[in-house]
């Protein structure tokens, strides 16, 4: 299943309905000037013409995986950030941001073959599935520049680990959207592939700088950053449907060595190592490559098909998780939501389409943890199985202790038959909880 079908079956019917074929040649241009006039007839008939796009965003698919985002803004704007808007055009502030580049390859060439109106239709349907995804997940689009978004992920006095896990959700699920689903609608219709870029980097409190720009009336309100700067950077050197990302990024939440890699390109006629976004007296600074589809596969509701494309899956089994603030009060949490505070107690619980499991006599439960991190793998704590103390139990109670990107791992082991192996990942800040006491809970 595809997490936004509607979108590409949307598109679709824009491009099966023009008549037109692609002209070749040098004169091309030339030949465009003098065909019949094109109209918004070719739109399909259930597209309204005045509509601004396609279709309208259903957040419902991104709320029910995801789980709802307390970054997300009341209402979608553009241009100033509201959570700084309040400053005066003489007054600077400085605060963290995650700034990210996106950048949507190969519409140019729909003007050969569709009309502006569809062309227009289809851009922005794809520049509003940008606009509603990266907003989901607390993002703010600062401008829109032709067929890419400048987008920042910050919310005044935030924690900056889930601005930083914010846009790393935001940024995989474009991706996969847009290179595995859509793409393959325009290759269906004879046209190159729609492709995507991402770039993003993240300057902390004393790394940003908050001001105006321009004289009265004719201003922004934006950041002054190596880190803005370098995130467009990394967006123009990533390659088609890749994320490339700095090195605050993987600093910050110490980003699994799986998810990343180090950039390649071709010197002298052999690949090297391009390991710097900027290097000079100053400052050596890496860059990686974020392995998206290996970051939503870690998902449970993610999986791999036969031709290596990611799809959602609806199992019947599930784990769900809730995060203690008191032995009586809890929020559910959803896979790599945000970080969680350490010193947290987190219950997780297995279910069966929606309600609790019930143990069969031929089963064997087994809880793990599985840490990653300096932490961690200083404590000797990278692996652990509770003690065996859940053995058996439909739940199992952890502790959030250490700082990184973790997992925790049910098995149901079945007599004579194959094992049902559940995963739940979760990010874990470095900031201790130190008023949580409820200790009592694993008694």
């Amino acid at each position: 299943m595809s997490l936004f079908k509607n979108y590409k079956s949307g598109i679709e019917s824009v491009l099966s309905r023009s008549g037109q074929t692609l002209q070749k040649g040098l004169n091309s241009p030339y030949n465009l000037l003098n065909e019949n006039k094109k109209t918004f007839s070719s739109v399909p008939a259930t597209i309204d013409p005045n509509s601004k796009t396609i279709l309208d965003f259903d957040s419902n698919q991104l709320q029910k995986y995801f789980g709802p985002n307390k970054y997300s803004f009341d209402k979608v704007t553009i241009g100033n950030h509201p959570d700084f808007e309040y400053l005066a055009e003489n007054q600077m502030l400085k605060h963290h941001c995650v700034s990210m580049f996106i950048d949507i390859k190969g519409s140019t060439r729909l003007a050969l073959k569709y009309s502006l109106e569809e062309v227009r239709l289809i851009k922005d349907t794809l520049l509003t599935l940008c606009i509603n995804v990266v907003s989901h997940f607390g993002g703010h689009v600062h401008r829109l520049q032709g067929d890419a978004a400048f987008v920042q992920f910050v919310r005044k006095d935030s924690n900056p680990n889930d601005s930083v896990i914010n846009a790393l959700n935001a940024a995989s699920v474009l991706c996969q959207v847009v290179s595995e689903d859509l793409s393959s609608a325009f290759v269906s219709y004879g046209l190159e592939p729609i492709k995507i870029r991402i770039g993003i980097d993240y300057g902390a409190d004393k790394e940003v700088m908050w001001s105006h720009y321009g004289i009265a009336n004719c201003n922004e309100l934006t950041t002054t950053s190596l880190h803005t700067d370098l995130a467009a950077k990394l967006q123009h050197k990533a390659s088609v449907n890749s994320i490339r990302i700095g090195k605050n990024l993987v600093d910050a939440i110490e980003m699994k060595e799986d998810y990343i890699s180090t950039p390649k390109i071709i010197k002298n006629g052999e690949y090297i190592e391009d390991r710097y976004i900027i290097q000079s007296s100053e400052l050596n600074y890496r860059q990686f490559d974020f392995n998206w589809k290996k970051y939503l596969n870690s998902f449970s509701f993610y999986q791999q098909n036969g031709s290596g494309k990611l799809e959602i899956t609806d199992n019947a089994l599930t784990l769900k998780a809730n995060v203690y603030k008191t032995e009586q009060e809890a929020t559910q949490y959803h896979e790599n939501n945000y970080a969680i505070l350490k010193g947290k107690y987190i219950k997780y619980e297995l279910m069966f389409n929606g309600v609790s499991y019930h143990k069969k006599s031929y089963e064997t439960i087994v809880w793990e943890a599985f840490n990653y991190g300096n932490e961690a793998k200083t404590a000797d704590e990278e692996h652990h199985d509770f003690e065996k103390k859940f053995v058996n139990k439909t739940y199992c109670i952890a502790h959030a202790g250490y700082h990184g990107n973790h997992y925790l791992k049910c098995t149901i082991q079945r007599e004579h038959s194959d094992n049902v192996i559940l995963k739940f990942p979760i990010y874990v800040d470095d900031e201790l909880d130190s008023d949580l006491d409820i200790k009592s809970m694993l008694n």
